[in-house]
C-alpha cells in the first residue's frame, strides 16, 4: 500500500514542529506527557490517511514518520535514558534525592537545568558553564565536548567525569558529561553522580558480615562518593582511624581492595533500589520466591487459604499482582488459592534472555517450574487483561495439568485494525505506535514512565480511562487507585522492556496458542470495556465454539476485577469445579 507519511515541508509541518517541541519538554516537565501524547495523536491521525485500507489489511504497514521525527524521537529517548530513573524532588532535595542535571549548548550556555542543579550551583536563566567553579582539567574536558557539538566535528562518544564545587552545599560534586545527540540541536548533558543509601542494605551487611554501626556509617559515606579525608572530617576522626575502619570493612566483606568494596556496596544499593520500586505493590498476599531450572529466581505471591483449589494468575501490562481485600475475603470463603507469578522484566524478576517472539512459550515453562515447585498436579489459569495471552500459551504447554481458563477483561487475538480503532484514545494511540512505528515505541513508553516516576499516577490513569465513566468512578475510590498506581510502578520498575514484549503479543493474532489446547474457557468482560470491545470478545467466543462461555457484565468497564469481585470469584469457583482432567495424587 502507498506510504502515508508527511512530506518534509508539507501542509502538516506545523503539526510536526509542535510534536518535536513537546518531545523535549518532557525532559524538563515530566507532567507534559499528556500534552505530548495529544500532539502525537494529532500526528498519527493525520498520517493514517488511508484507515480503510489498514482496517482491511491488518498485516499491512504504514510509514507514519518522517526521518526528522524519527531522529527527534531517538534523541528524546536518549535524553530520558541519560536523565535516568529518579523520584520527584522532595522538599529537602538540596541534600537528598533529585540528582542535579542540566543541558549545555554549543555556545556553553546552560539552556536547561533542574531544581537540584539550580540549588547546588546557583543557576539562573542564561547561566553559562563559565559560571561553574570547576577544576581546570574538568573545564578543558567539557570545553572539548562542547566543541564536538559542531556538525563538522569528528564523531566521538566518550563521556567525561567533571569535578565541580558547590558553594551552596560546600562540597565537590561529580558530574558525568555526555553528548546527547549529533544534530543541529545537539547538547551536552551534565548529570550528578549520586547514590542514596538504603537502610536495608545496612541490615543485610550487619546480618551477613557482622558490621558495627560505625562501620556501616563508613560504608554509607563510601556509597555517597566521599574519600577518606572527607569521611574523617565529617566524623571528626583522624584519617588513620578511618583508613583502619575501611581496612576492617574490606576484611569482613572479603574484598581485596577499596575499589572492590565500593563496587560491592553500590551493587547492593542498586539491587535494593530495584526491590523498593517493585516489591511493595502487593500488600495483601504472601510473597515467596523459587529457583527455576535455568538459575533465575522468580517471585510469586499467594492469596487466599494455604491449601485451597489452586489458580495461577497472569497479570497484564499495567495491573500488577495485588488483589483488593474484598476479593481476598471471597477467595478464603470459597477455598480458592491464587498464585500470582511476576513475569520476566516486571517488578524485580529478571528477563529470560530470549527473543520477544517466543516470550509466551518461555513463560509457560516458568509456570511449569512453579507448579512442580509447589507440587500442584492440576490448576486453573486466570488471565487478567493482557495476561490472557500468556494464560492461553501456558494451557497449550501444560496440557492436562490445566483444568480451565478464566479470562477477565482479557485481550483477544487481534486480526484487524478495526479492533484497534475501537479502543479508547490513549490505548489506541499506543497500539498504533506499537503496530506501525515500533521503533518510536520506546520513547512513548519511556516518557510515560517518567510521568509515573514524578508522581503522575493519577493523571496517567485518568488519561487511560477518560472515555470510560465506570472506570473513572472506580479509580475515584482511594483503595482501588492505590492498587492500580502501585501496579503501574511494579510494571515499569525495570524500564520499558516488558511493554515492548507485551505490545508485540497483545497486538498479534495468537489464535495458534488458543487452538493448541481444548480446556473450557470462561470469558468475563465489562459491557463498556474501553480497550477490548464486547463485539471483539463475542467474535472470539464464537470462534472458540462450545468450549467457551461468555459473561458480559452490564454497567462496567475494564476494571471489572475491582468493581465486581463477587462475579470474578464466582467465575473462578465455576472453573475449579470443572471435572478433573487427570488423576491427582
Amino acid at each position: 500500500m502507498p506510504n502515508t507519511h508527511f512530506p518534509e515541508n508539507g501542509d502538516n509541518s506545523h503539526v510536526e514542529a509542535e510534536l518535536i517541541e513537546r518531545i523535549y519538554k518532557i525532559a524538563i516537565r515530566p507532567q507534559a506527557y499528556d500534552d505530548f501524547m495529544d500532539q502525537w495523536a494529532s500526528y498519527v491521525s493525520s498520517a493514517l490517511a488511508d484507515l480503510t485500507t489498514l482496517e482491511r489489511e491488518y498485516s499491512s504497514t504504514a510509514d507514519l514518520q518522517t526521518p526528522q521525527v524519527q531522529r527527534h524521537f531517538e534523541m528524546g529517548f536518549r535524553l530520558l535514558e541519560e536523565l535516568g530513573r529518579q523520584d520527584a524532588p522532595s522538599a529537602d532535595a538540596s541534600t537528598k534525592g533529585g540528582a542535579a542535571a542540566c543541558l549545555v549548548n554549543r555556545t556553553g550556555q546552560i539552556v536547561w537545568h533542574n531544581g537540584a542543579a539550580g540549588r547546588l550551583f546557583d543557576l539562573r536563566r542564561g547561566s553559562h558553564v563559565s559560571d561553574l567553579t570547576m577544576w581546570e582539567k574538568s573545564r578543558g574536558a567539557l570545553g572539548g565536548m562542547i566543541a564536538r557539538l559542531s556538525p563538522t566535528a569528528e564523531v566521538s562518544h566518550h563521556k567525561a567525569v567533571l569535578r565541580v564545587h558547590s558553594e551552596a552545599a560546600d562540597r565537590t560534586v561529580f558530574l558525568v558529561a555526555d553528548i546527547v545527540d549529533r544534530t543541529d540541536e545537539a547538547v551536552v548533558l551534565l548529570r550528578e553522580v549520586q547514590a542514596d543509601w538504603h537502610d536495608t542494605v545496612g541490615e543485610m551487611l550487619t546480618q551477613s558480615f557482622g558490621l558495627s554501626q560505625a562501620e556501616l556509617q563508613i560504608a554509607e559515606c563510601l556509597v555517597e562518593g566521599a574519600d577518606i579525608p572527607s569521611i574523617a572530617q565529617r566524623r571528626s576522626s583522624s584519617v588513620n582511624t578511618v583508613r583502619t575502619q575501611v581496612k576492617t570493612l574490606m576484611s569482613k566483606t572479603g574484598v581485596s581492595s577499596q575499589t572492590e568494596l565500593v563496587r560491592l556496596l553500590l551493587s547492593l544499593n542498586a539491587v535494593d533500589d530495584l526491590r523498593h520500586r517493585s516489591s511493595s505493590h502487593v500488600n495483601q498476599g504472601q510473597t515467596s520466591q523459587f529457583l527455576q531450572r535455568d538459575g533465575r529466581v522468580m517471585t510469586y505471591h499467594r492469596f487466599g487459604p494455604e491449601m485451597g483449589q489452586p489458580v495461577v494468575f497472569f497479570h497484564g501490562m499495567l495491573d500488577g499482582c495485588d488483589f483488593a481485600p474484598k476479593a481476598i475475603q471471597l477467595l478464603f470463603e470459597h477455598r480458592i488459592t491464587v498464585y500470582a507469578i511476576e513475569r520476566p522484566h516486571f517488578g524485580s524478576n529478571p528477563g529470560d534472555g530470549g527473543p520477544k517472539e517466543t516470550a509466551h512459550q518461555r513463560l509457560a515453562s516458568d509456570v511449569e517450574d512453579l507448579l512442580n515447585f509447589l507440587d500442584l498436579k492440576q490448576v486453573t489459569l486466570f488471565g487478567h487483561m493482557g495476561g490472557s495471552v500468556y494464560a492461553f500459551a501456558a494451557a497449550a504447554h501444560l496440557g492436562e495439568r490445566v483444568q480451565a481458563i478464566v479470562s477477565v477483561s482479557g485481550g483477544v487475538p487481534i486480526v484487524s485494525a478495526r479492533q484497534i480503532a475501537s479502543m479508547a484514545p490513549r490505548q489506541k494511540l499506543v497500539a498504533y505506535t506499537a503496530r506501525y512505528t515500533p521503533n518510536l515505541l520506546p520513547f512513548v513508553l519511556r516518557a510515560g514512565i517518567r510521568q509515573l516516576d514524578f508522581g503522575g499516577e493519577e493523571k496517567f490513569i485518568r488519561a487511560l480511562y477518560a472515555s470510560s465513566p465506570h472506570d473513572i468512578n472506580m479509580i475515584s475510590k482511594s483503595d482501588v487507585l492505590e492498587i492500580i498506581a502501585a501496579g503501574y510502578h511494579f510494571s515499569v520498575a525495570q524500564g520499558y522492556e516488558a511493554f515492548e514484549v507485551d505490545s508485540f503479543h497483545v497486538l498479534s493474532d495468537w489464535r495458534a496458542s488458543v487452538s493448541a489446547s481444548t480446556v473450557p474457557v470462561i470469558l468475563l468482560h465489562g459491557q463498556d470495556d474501553p480497550v477490548v470491545s464486547v463485539a471483539s470478545v463475542r467474535e472470539f467466543a464464537a470462534w472458540l465454539g462450545p468450549r467457551a462461555s461468555l459473561n458480559v457484565v452490564p454497567d462496567s468497564g475494564q476494571l471489572l476485577l475491582y468493581q465486581a469481585p463477587e462475579t470474578v470469584v464466582s467465575a473462578l469457583k465455576q472453573a475449579v469445579s470443572q471435572p478433573a482432567r487427570l488423576r491427582t495424587h
